[in-house]
C-alpha cells in the first residue's frame, strides 16, 4: 500500500479551499464543460480556475492558459484532458504544490493492456511527486461539508446529510445517489471510485470512519485488491457506523464484467456474505433495499428485539406481512389477555383479536393511533409495521374531482378526512419519539402518487420518518436492521 505523503491530506479532497479545474472547456457536450458547470451551480464556497491552452473565458469566467499561471495555494486538481495528457498534467500539479487530485479522464486499465500499461505511467507520476489520486475513470467526488463540492457527472440536485456513498461504478453511485435524494436522504460524501490506481475503497473507508458529519456509509463494491484490509477496515468501521454493502458481481456472468469493470477480482458472493457475518456489515440486495436500510436506520430508534407487531386496515396485507415476518426470521407473536381487552374497548366487536391486528377499515383515526399506542406501552413489542394508510386522501380528493358530486357539498368532508390523514402521519411521528420504539408506516401507491400538497409521504419527510411502498420493503429493512442493532449488542 502507497502510504499517506506528508504533504496530501484528506481535506485536500473533501474540503477544498481552492480547484485547478484542468481540461475546462466551452462545449457543452464535454464533461470539462458539464463538471465544471456543476461545481459553480453547487455554490462551491471556495476559488475554481478554469484551465485549458486556448484561454477565453468560460460564460464570463476567465480560463487560465496554464496551471503556472493560476494563483497559488491550491488544494485540488480535477482533470478531465485527453489520457495521452494525463501525466503530464500531474507533472504541472507537482510544479504547482498540488498533491490531490481527481482524474475524470477514462481510457486506462479497463480498457486492456494498452490502457493498463499508460495507467501505471500516471501512478507513477503520482507516487515520484507525492500526489494521491481518486480514479481514473471516476464519476467524481461529492462533499457536503464544509460546503458543496459537486465535482460530479451527474446533474442531480444533492442535499446535505450523514450517508456517505462509496461506489466502484459511477453510473451506480448515481442511481443510489438519486434514490436517497428523492427520500428526502442527505448525502455527506459521495465517492466514486473509478479505477482505484491508487485510492482505494479502503483509503476512503478509513476517512470515513472519523468523519463527523458521516453516519451511515453505503457501499458499491465489485472486487477489492487486499481482502484482509478489506475485512479489517469493515470489522472496525461497522463497531461505530452502520456499513451497507451492495455487492456486484454475484453471479459467473456478472463477475467477468466485474473484472473487465474495476479490474479487480470480484470475489464470490459467499465470501462478502462471510465477511458480513464477522464484521456486522449489512448486505443488501437490491438498490432500493440499501435505500429502504439506510432510511431505517436514519429515521427510527433502535429496534431492541425481533417481536413485531402488524397494525393494517386491511386483512390480505396483514396476513401477507405476518408471512413476510416470518421468512425474514421476525416473530409476530399472540396478543397478551390485557391488551386485546384494551382494544376491544374503542375497536368494533369484529376487529381481528390477535396480532396482526386488522382494524377493518377503521372508521376514525384514533382507532389507528390509540391501537399502535396500546401495543407499544403494554405489549412485549419491539417494532410496529402500520399498514394501509393513503386510502382516505385518495377518496377525499377523488371527491373533490368527481363531476358526479358537487363541490361545495363534498369539501368539507373531504377536508375533514384529508386533515384526520395528515394528523394520523403526525400524531405516528410523535409516538415513535414517545415510546422510542419503531413504528414504520406502510403507505400504499395511491399515497406515494398523490399529487401536490396533501401527499403523506412528503408530510412523513418533512418529519425524518421513511415511509416504505410494500410490507416487503419494510420487513425486509427491518429484518437487516434487527440483525444488525443485535450483533452490535
Amino acid at each position: 500500500m502507497f502510504h499517506m505523503t506528508d504533504q496530501f491530506s484528506y481535506a485536500s479532497l473533501f474540503e477544498p479551499r481552492s480547484i485547478a479545474f484542468i481540461g475546462a472547456s466551452t462545449n457543452p457536450a464535454k464533461w470539462g464543460f458539464n463538471i465544471l458547470h456543476h461545481i459553480l451551480r453547487g455554490e462551491y464556497a471556495g476559488t475554481i480556475y478554469p484551465i485549458n491552452p486556448q484561454g477565453g473565458n468560460w460564460l464570463g469566467r476567465p480560463i487560465y492558459k496554464s496551471l503556472q499561471d493560476v494563483p497559488r495555494p491550491i488544494d485540488l486538481a480535477v482533470i478531465i484532458v485527453p489520457k495521452e495528457t494525463v501525466a503530464d498534467a500531474l507533472r504541472q500539479c507537482r510544479d504547482a504544490g498540488i498533491y490531490a487530485a481527481i482524474v475524470v479522464t477514462a481510457g486506462f486499465a479497463e480498457t486492456g493492456p494498452e490502457g493498463k500499461a499508460l495507467e501505471q505511467d500516471i501512478v507513477s507520476v503520482a507516487r515520484q511527486n507525492g500526489i494521491r489520486l481518486v480514479g481514473p475513470n471516476t464519476m467524481g467526488l461529492y462533499s457536503a461539508y464544509p460546503s458543496r463540492l459537486q465535482a460530479v457527472m451527474t446533474a442531480s440536485q444533492f442535499t446535505q446529510g450523514s450517508v456517505a456513498l462509496v461506489s466502484q461504478s459511477g453510473n451506480l453511485g448515481t442511481s443510489i445517489a438519486d434514490r436517497l435524494i428523492r427520500r428526502k436522504i442527505g448525502i455527506s460524501r459521495l465517492i466514486s471510485s473509478g479505477n482505484e490506481a491508487d485510492l482505494t475503497v479502503e483509503d476512503y473507508l478509513d476517512y470515513l470512519e472519523t468523519d463527523e458529519k458521516t453516519r451511515i456509509i453505503c457501499l458499491y463494491v465489485e472486487g477489492v485488491r487486499d481482502g484482509k484490509r478489506f475485512v479489517n477496515t469493515i470489522r472496525r468501521l461497522a463497531a461505530l457506523k452502520p456499513v451497507i454493502l451492495l455487492k456486484g458481481g454475484t453471479g459467473s456472468i456478472g463477475a467477468a464484467a466485474a473484472q473487465s469493470h474495476t479490474g479487480a477480482l470480484a470475489g464470490s458472493y459467499a465470501v462478502f456474505r462471510g465477511i458480513g457475518r464477522q464484521t456486522n456489515m449489512i448486505l443488501a440486495d437490491t438498490i432500493d433495499e440499501m435505500v429502504d436500510i439506510a432510511g431505517l436506520l436514519l429515521s427510527q430508534p433502535e429496534i431492541k428485539g425481533r417481536r413485531i407487531g402488524i397494525v393494517t386496515q386491511g386483512g390480505g396485507l396483514g396476513v401477507l406481512s405476518a408471512d413476510l415476518c416470518e421468512a425474514a426470521g421476525l416473530e409476530v407473536p399472540p396478543l397478551n389477555e390485557r391488551v386485546v381487552a384494551m382494544l376491544d374497548a374503542f375497536l368494533p366487536p369484529f376487529w381481528s383479536r390477535r396480532n396482526p391486528v386488522d382494524l377493518i377499515a377503521p372508521g376514525k383515526v384514533s382507532m389507528i393511533t390509540d391501537s399502535t399506542a396500546a401495543l407499544l406501552a403494554h405489549a412485549d413489542l419491539d417494532a410496529i409495521v402500520l399498514l394501509g394508510l393513503g386510502y382516505m386522501t385518495s377518496r377525499a380528493t377523488r371527491w373533490l374531482e368527481s363531476a358526479v358530486l358537487p363541490n361545495p357539498v363534498m369539501e368539507e368532508p373531504a377536508r375533514r378526512m384529508i386533515e384526520g390523514e395528515m394528523e394520523l402521519v403526525d400524531l405516528i411521528a410523535r409516538q415513535i419519539q414517545e415510546f422510542n420504539k419503531p413504528i414504520l408506516p406502510v403507505i400504499d401507491a395511491v399515497g406515494f402518487d398523490q399529487p401536490g400538497e396533501v401527499n403523506l409521504v412528503r408530510r412523513l419527510d418533512k418529519m425524518g420518518v421513511m415511509a416504505y411502498a410494500s410490507p416487503e420493503q419494510a420487513i425486509r429493512a427491518l429484518a437487516k436492521v434487527a440483525t444488525y442493532y443485535e450483533k452490535r449488542r
